[in-house]
């Protein structure tokens, strides 16, 4: 079965909405090599349309030589969508109906670890169905104040343990958390 990892650039105060608003100033190659790892196997990249409309927006016909859209472009993208038709980036496929359905059955393919990036309402679907294998979190030294928080005050608890805790130069710290038990 394939792993499902949850990655996101997230505040003090836990807010992960408009990252590009307060999270641009840290990064580095540190940051880089943290969201982008050598050995990683992951081969397809499970998006909300939101961040896919982002990222199709931004990387779809960026130049071949710039690293991320290179990582983004190489990579199969699964889009959650209720409009199939629109999802025209080379190499995203459409996921539509049943979102648990779909995602179960994704992770029952063959294949690499399957990231879900951004895509807030996305990853709390898949948190509070049990399908989130592990977190990986980009803690910058800041807080917003206002905006989207990965976890709701209203939605189900888990418990997770650390796996690792890598301290960056800028004062952010990557946090990799491996899902340990069921909502409570």
């Amino acid at each position: 079965m394939r792993k499902i990892t949850v990655g996101e650039f997230i505040s003090l105060d836990g807010v992960v909405e408009a990252p590009d608003k307060w999270h641009m100033q840290y990064v580095n190659d540190e940051m880089m090599a943290a969201m982008y790892p050598a050995d990683s196997d992951v081969d397809t990249l499970l998006l909300g349309r939101t961040t896919y409309d982002t990222f199709a927006g931004a990387f779809e016909h960026a130049p071949a030589e710039d690293p991320v859209a290179a990582a983004m472009n190489k990579t199969a993208r699964v889009v959650v969508t209720s409009t199939p038709e629109t999802v025209t980036w080379a190499g995203a496929t459409p996921l539509t109906g049943d979102v648990i359905t779909g995602v179960r059955d994704l992770k029952n393919q063959p294949g690499g670890s399957i990231s879900v990036v951004g895509s807030t309402q996305l990853a709390r679907t898949l948190l509070a169905a049990g399908l989130v294998d592990e977190l990986s979190l980009i803690l910058h030294p800041l807080t917003v104040g206002t905006g989207e928080r990965l976890f709701p005050a209203s939605g189900p608890g888990a418990d997770f343990t650390l796996k690792t805790c890598t301290p960056m130069s800028t004062g952010v710290i990557h946090l990799v958390y491996t899902f340990a038990g069921g909502t409570r």
